[in-house]
């Protein structure tokens, strides 16, 4: 099964049906899949990294320009599509696939 972004909780479930556990923060699978729906619900979508991957998206690893988080980016007509790794991960067989959140730019308030 190829993985996709993660946009909406039926998406989630056929990926909790094939086998896939969410892992999290808390360290509680039931807890930690909650969070990831409710995140869904407000609009956001995890991308697992292989698939960013195999979308030609580029990786930096965290260090303190990053504020510690590793990005993925891309740039998509001049302009830089930047996800930063989230707190989750599917988790298949032991085998984790870090998700990825898009980066939220506040614009400035004159």
């Amino acid at each position: 099964m190829q993985l996709e972004p993660i946009k909406d909780t039926d998406y989630l479930q056929e990926l909790i049906d094939d086998g896939y556990t969410i892992e999290g923060p808390r360290n509680n699978t039931s807890r930690d899949l909650a969070a990831v729906k409710a995140f869904i619900r407000k609009g956001l979508v995890f991308s697992p990294e292989e698939w960013l991957a195999s979308q030609e998206y580029q990786f930096i690893e965290p260090n303190t320009f990053t504020k510690g988080f590793r990005i993925a980016y891309k740039l998509i007509d001049g302009f830089p599509d930047e996800l930063f790794k989230s707190n989750y991960s599917l988790l298949k067989k032991s085998s984790g696939i870090p998700l990825y959140l898009k980066v939220e730019v506040k614009e400035a308030k004159e």
